[in-house]
């Protein structure tokens, strides 16, 4: 019983790292043009807006007020969306033209400003207007999204495109159609594996932006853990500095 448990560990840990490693070994241009972006608009005093629909906005909130991450990430977040109070509805919601424009004109976009936006499917309405959107007021765009799976998709808004159509760089995380990635013999696919291959390209995306301004004289602006020493010290700074800025904190 426990060696079988075991046994699907490792298989799914294998199903994971195995993605993973496509994403680097396949989209280390893309990630590293997406880096680019986020370091300059680091660089320019800009803000990092992130959003996703559903489960991708997790990711959206993983990179915010995040120990080890960038201070000027902020994801634009509607509960509605994310299945609170109702998941039938946000799944509505995300194909409602003019949603997504509505949130972000409800926020003072902060110029010089870089958005990511998390889609595996990219067809819906959400994901590809606030890409468009967020294009219309200047920032660079970065999409991540499941190549494979989002180009055997219709597009499903007024607009005609998918979201690796509209936006300036596009990641492509692997992720198989279906999200599920591990086939029962006998039985359904299971295991999602998007927000852990999502969470990691942005973490990473981010991580090397990080390093591009060390590189170029920068002094980074990241979040330290309050459970080391200084950590809430130095967060307060941070804090002082940006609340007006970044909602929710």
């Amino acid at each position: 019983m426990v060696a079988g448990k075991l046994g699907t560990a490792e298989r799914l840990a294998e199903l994971v790292t195995g993605i993973i490693s496509r994403v680097v070994a396949e989209e280390a241009e893309s990630l590293e043009r997406a880096s680019e972006a986020v370091a300059g608009a680091m660089a320019s005093g800009g803000l990092e807006y992130l959003f996703g629909t559903g489960h991708s906005a997790l990711v959206a909130l993983e990179a915010f007020f995040r120990a080890g991450g960038l201070v000027r990430a902020l994801p634009i977040v509607d509960l509605s969306l994310m299945g609170i109070p109702s998941a039938t509805r946000a799944s509505y919601l995300e194909r409602v033209p003019g949603y997504a424009r509505a949130l972000i004109e409800s926020i003072d976009v902060v110029p010089n400003s870089v958005g990511i936006i998390v889609s595996n499917s990219g067809k819906n309405s959400g994901p590809v207007e606030m890409a468009l959107e967020m294009k219309s007021r200047g920032m660079r765009v970065v999409g991540v999204t499941s190549l494979e799976y989002s180009r055997r998709l219709p597009p499903e808004n007024p607009y005609g495109k998918r979201l690796y159509e509209v936006v300036d760089v596009v990641v492509d995380n692997k992720v198989p159609e279906g999200d599920a990635a591990y086939e029962i013999p006998g039985g359904p696919r299971v295991f999602p594996v998007s927000t852990i291959v999502n969470s990691f390209v942005v973490h990473a995306i981010n991580a090397r932006a990080v390093e591009l301004l060390v590189d170029r004289g920068y002094e980074p602006e990241v979040w330290t853990s309050v459970n080391v020493p200084g950590g809430r010290e130095r967060n307060q700074l941070y804090l002082r500095k940006y609340r007006s800025v970044l909602r929710y904190l």
